[in-house]
């Protein structure tokens, strides 16, 4: 059997001041997209796997792997369209596909992008072939892409570390379609609201209960489920969360769980609101906590939730608040690696961080600064997350600001990992605070080893304050933008 495997990954925030291109997912085709994935722990690297066996041809088509930023330019999609179909003509025939994409990616003229690419693949393919998707968590599932592909399945996780696990799910159902199973049907319940990823946790809380409800309710029928929170900072039509069932026979029994799972989502909806403390009502408790590090959550700068990450807002405040206490962070600045790349260890300089992208919620801030070391940026995701998956944020320079330990970046980079730090030399276990930018998914990696976390209240365009965040195009009434009724 002839399976061909495809990924392209990228959760857009339509806020984000800077726009995404080709450039920006390193597309790889062919065998390069084996060579580069196999034996991580990520979605590509779950398909290679479950189909390592002597009756498959594995064929590699197109894989791609962006960090969130704005829509991606309407140009630069369609030349990632035309590489799709040129890719997929060039691989035909096939026996099946297996698709890891994210749910939440848009482009100019396209909110969704995913919808788009699977229309691409069936543009080539035809209806006949079977193919099963994998989403993250926080898709933004249309019905356009429940009706394209055979069974749409998504992470079970959040923190994500289960995108190995989901992709060999996908994998398996794929290859009981072919071993002669009827192909299966996904079915899909919108829930119209919008729920900060702050308190989205899978392991504890309010999305924790929905999830336990629907696995009581899951029979022999349901051949899988995925409940889909959403990313709040996308402002487009048929937005909102979702629960899906797939099953192969019984569309009223899928329908009938879909409605159920959905109305206890939107019964805890309030639950899932969450208020936090300013940068200085967070240190101040930082400081008087026992053990270190306490590690404080900025995710309204989340290079992964779309913003540029150019806040220098927490090292201004640990400055004023807790001058002399050792803290890390890091910031992009692409201005400031110029500066000081050419620079030897000990050179000291004044420089301005932050507020090169968002001119809105962020302003520089000059400093004297010493040099501690320039890099390539180049690092491997070593936990629970991403495992295996090698990125870079470019450029990268450490400064010592008093006590505060400042990494710096020409590109956006990925905070949920410690080796973010040290892969450049700095251990969090030697900091008393740790900022990181990440709403959530940071919290499976540092929890072994904090002493406390706290979120911090800063405005950015990855906000968890929903009401402030100035939706135009969303589809309304929605919660929390709108007091609604609403029954499945």
């Amino acid at each position: 059997m002839r399976i061909g495997i495809l990924g392209v990954h990228q959760e857009c925030n339509t806020f984000s001041p800077t726009p995404t291109t080709l450039e920006d997912f390193h597309i790889r085709l062919g065998r390069d997209v084996l060579d580069h994935w196999r034996g991580t722990r990520v979605e590509i690297g779950g398909f290679i796997d479950v189909l390592n066996r002597p009756d498959i041809e594995i064929v590699p088509i197109l894989s791609g792997w962006a960090i969130t930023k704005g829509r991606i330019l309407e140009p630069e999609f369609a030349r990632m369209k035309q590489m799709l179909a040129e890719s997929l003509r060039a691989a035909l025939p096939l026996d099946g596909m297996l698709i890891a994409l994210h749910g939440a990616m848009c482009s100019e003229g396209a909110d969704d992008a995913e919808g788009a690419l699977l229309e691409v693949v069936r543009g080539v393919t035809g209806p006949s072939l079977p193919i099963c998707l994998t989403l993250d968590l926080h898709a933004n599932v249309t019905e356009r892409m429940c009706r394209l592909a055979d069974a749409v399945i998504g992470y079970r996780t959040y923190p994500h570390i289960d995108l190995y696990e989901t992709a060999t799910t996908a994998g398996e159902m794929l290859l009981r379609i072919l071993a002669g199973d009827p192909r299966p049907r996904t079915f899909l319940q919108k829930v119209p609201m919008i729920v900060p990823g702050e308190n989205m946790q899978t392991a504890y809380g309010p999305f924790a209960e929905v999830w336990s409800y629907a696995k009581s309710l899951q029979t022999a029928e349901i051949d899988s489920f995925s409940i889909f929170g959403v990313q709040a900072w996308m402002d487009i039509a048929e937005m909102g969360g979702a629960v899906l069932a797939v099953t192969k026979r019984e569309e009223a029994k899928a329908r009938q769980f879909c409605r159920m799972v959905a109305k206890l989502f939107w019964d805890l909806r309030k639950d899932f609101e969450v208020h936090f403390p300013s940068p200085e009502a967070a240190i101040k408790e930082a400081v008087e906590t026992p053990g270190q590090p306490v590690v404080l959550s900025e995710s309204s700068d989340s290079p992964t939730a779309g913003s540029p990450g150019d806040s220098s807002e927490m090292l201004r405040a640990l400055l004023q608040a807790a001058p002399g206490v050792p803290a890390t962070l890091w910031l992009r600045d692409e201005a400031a690696v110029e500066r000081v790349e050419q620079s030897q260890a000990g050179a000291k300089l004044r420089v301005s961080l932050g507020g090169g992208y968002d001119k809105v919620n962020r302003r520089p801030l000059t400093v004297d600064a010493e040099v501690l070391r320039v890099s390539d940026g180049d690092f491997v995701m070593t936990g629970s997350q991403y495992t295996g998956m090698k990125t870079s944020m470019g450029r990268a320079a450490v400064l010592q600001v008093g006590a505060v330990t400042v990494l710096v970046s020409k590109l956006p980079a990925i905070n949920i990992d410690p080796q973010l730090f040290r892969s450049q030399g700095i251990e969090p276990n030697e900091k008393k605070i740790v900022v990181v930018k990440s709403c959530n998914a940071f919290r499976n990696e540092y929890m072994p080893f904090a002493a406390k976390i706290l979120m911090v209240d800063t405005p950015g365009v990855s906000t968890p304050n929903i009401r402030s965040i100035p939706f135009r195009h969303v589809s309304r009434p929605i919660y929390p933008l709108d007091e609604i009724e609403f029954n499945p």
